[in-house]
């Protein structure tokens, strides 16, 4: 009987390796376990990730899609660190992200919401996707009911999609109401007034990796935490009462690498033109009226002194970089930009 041969991948050419990794996808390189196998093969893995997927910290990316029609960019996204100027492209996965609209991202992944209002997961890198639980009649307006195409809905129902390791919270309307749901649930559970004081008027949220809470900042400026770690008791405690009685701001809660807690208030000013300002094609269905013309007129920045229980303005950020999204989403980052 004749003696099996094994082969000896280890002895592989180090130049044979590399060869075979750079031909591998995003996706691949990134989930490859090849670069355990031994010592040489960790080598050549290292030296092709670096320049594949150039990007070796934790904070936050731009990932924008391209434009162009042609085989090379329509299913094609770049994705840009401005912590330390690494770019590259990615494959997007279908359905393409140009036709969805962005409502949150965490942990690698965007939450978006396609044509039809239905919210998904998808980890642009590995073009893994994940289907959230449909739209609810509890997350409508039963009081006021208003009638939009499902394309149009998603740009009013969905306010933000924040998600821990396993539980996504949802803001959503008619007022700022929160509902959240556990990965493998089929529908959504709203936190109602048995454990809110209040059960809308939330204007934005974030989740805190460093204590499990969830972060909500209300209209009038104050702030709860909500503890979903036990989804069946689920508790909120206050930590900022209500500070300046001023609603017309977008308010935004971020949290900076040093774990301080932040409002960021922007004051927007809408003006309407006589000339209606050109919009792109793909996007003119997020266009409500092509002849209002909305800019950011002023911000102002706090630091929330949960042991004070006050904001304290602050004038500046020093070594730090503040990224302003029209989602209500900001990203605060370490400033490390080459001149």
């Amino acid at each position: 009987m004749a003696t099996a041969v094994y082969l000896d991948w280890a002895g592989l050419p180090p130049e044979m390796v590399a060869m075979v990794m750079q031909a591998l996808g995003i996706p691949d390189l990134l989930l490859l376990r090849a670069g355990a196998i031994c010592s040489s093969w960790y080598a050549a893995f290292s030296a092709v990730r670096s320049v594949r997927f150039p990007i070796t910290d934790a904070a936050p990316c731009l990932l924008y899609s391209a434009r162009g029609g042609d085989n090379d960019t329509a299913g094609a996204a770049t994705l840009y660190s401005p912590s330390n100027g690494a770019a590259f492209r990615v494959r997007l996965p279908d359905l393409p992200l140009r036709s969805r609209a962005l409502v949150g991202s965490a942990h690698g992944w965007l939450a978006t919401a396609d044509e039809k209002s239905n919210l998904h997961l998808v980890n642009p890198l590995t073009g893994a996707q994940l289907a959230l639980p449909p739209e609810s009649e509890d997350l409508d307006d039963p009081d006021d009911p208003v009638r939009y195409p499902a394309e149009k809905l998603r740009l009013f129902l969905y306010y933000k999609v924040v998600m821990s390791c396993c539980i996504v919270l949802l803001l959503h309307r008619p007022d700022g109401e929160m509902s959240f749901a556990c990965i493998g649930d089929s529908q959504w559970t709203q936190i109602t007034d048995q454990t809110l004081k209040w059960v809308s008027g939330y204007r934005d949220t974030l989740y805190n990796k460093n204590d499990g809470l969830f972060y909500v900042l209300s209209f009038d400026d104050s702030m709860l935490t909500l503890d979903l770690s036990d989804p069946s008791s689920r508790v909120a405690k206050d930590i900022l009462p209500r500070a300046i009685p001023w609603n017309d701001p977008i308010k935004d809660t971020v949290l900076t690498p040093s774990g301080d807690l932040l409002q960021v208030w922007r004051l927007k000013e809408i003006k309407r033109s006589d000339t209606p300002f050109e919009v792109p094609m793909g996007a003119a269905h997020e266009v409500h009226d092509p002849h209002k013309v909305s800019r950011i007129r002023e911000f102002f920045l706090y630091k929330v002194d949960i042991d004070k229980l006050d904001l304290v303005e602050l004038k500046s950020i020093r070594e730090h970089a503040l990224f302003l999204g029209i989602i209500q989403q900001c990203a605060f980052i370490q400033r490390n930009f080459q001149s």
